[in-house]
């Protein structure tokens, strides 16, 4: 988050710049967006792991990104995609679970992200990112995905994946909620917002059209696979209603509410993380 005097000046900025050069606030509501806070921001709840295996990514020609291998190689795969402004660090307490039940561990730092590069960072970069992922190391029992990385992934899911569960814990699915949250926080005026996600689309368009034809096209998918959600109802950044939409589209996928967990915390709980222990477990046929 920005800290209080950022937020201040950030307001000036904008109320000065739409009124004097709208185009320029466009582009500057752009780049903040899709330019991550603290990327490499560190989770004080984190727990100690074995020292993962490094190996590269490729996604675009001179791009890779950094990948983290935990485990046997001979044991079942779990990727683990983390959300904005994180690394896969955040999620520790997975990583810590599935190791100890014979689980081989995948994680990676997203474009821009802990230690992998890139010069810009956007929704259709990171279901890329999820994509080269899945291709780099074949199929997997589960993905276990957080906020923008559950955006990602359901949008990487609209040209099919190869994993035979879905994990994703308070993921984003309003695309504009979410922007239009971000413009109100940052006292940037909505109409300043609204040109911004088309300069968006436009700037990666043919990234963007590989999945959908807008916004919404983009987050519409038909991949059926079990799917199991957790959301708290006290998320303050991204609201329960955003994990209420996709069920209403994903009929078959399970919502489990926490109660007091926040957008972060969340993962940290010991309680959730054994929940999706015991879903990557059973067996399909016991899920019908």
């Amino acid at each position: 988050m920005h800290h209080p005097l950022q937020v201040k000046l950030i307001r000036f900025y904008f109320w000065l710049v739409s009124r004097i050069a709208p185009s320029l606030a466009v582009y500057s509501a752009h780049r903040l967006f899709h330019y991550p806070i603290n990327s490499k921001r560190k989770n004080r709840n984190a727990l100690p792991l074995p020292t993962p295996e490094l190996f590269d990514i490729p996604l675009y020609e001179n791009i890779t990104l950094q990948g983290y291998r935990w485990g046997e190689k001979s044991h079942p795969k779990v990727l683990l995609v983390h959300g904005w402004s994180t690394t896969s660090r955040s999620m520790t307490h997975f990583t810590d679970l599935l190791l100890k039940n014979n689980y081989q561990v995948i994680s990676y730092d997203a474009l821009r992200h802990g230690d992998s590069h890139g010069s810009f960072s956007d929704l259709a970069s990171w279901a890329d990112s999820v994509r080269a992922a899945m291709a780099h190391v074949g199929e997997v029992e589960c993905i276990i995905a957080h906020s923008f990385g559950g955006a990602a992934v359901t949008v990487a899911s609209k040209l099919g994946l190869e994993t035979k569960k879905l994990a994703l814990i308070a993921p984003i699915h309003d695309i504009a909620a979410v922007a239009d949250n971000f413009a109100r926080h940052l006292g940037i005026p909505l109409h300043i917002v609204k040109e911004m996600r088309a300069y968006t689309w436009k700037h990666n368009k043919a990234n963007f059209e590989k999945y959908g034809k807008d916004w919404d096209d983009i987050v519409t998918s038909d991949f059926h696979v079990p799917t199991l959600i957790y959301h708290d109802t006290e998320d303050r950044e991204i609201p329960i209603l955003h994990s209420q939409l996709l069920c209403q589209k994903w009929t078959w996928a399970e919502l489990c509410p926490t109660h007091g967990l926040g957008h972060r915390t969340i993962l940290d709980d010991n309680q959730v993380a054994k929940g999706i222990l015991t879903f990557i477990q059973k067996e399909n046929n016991e899920m019908e």
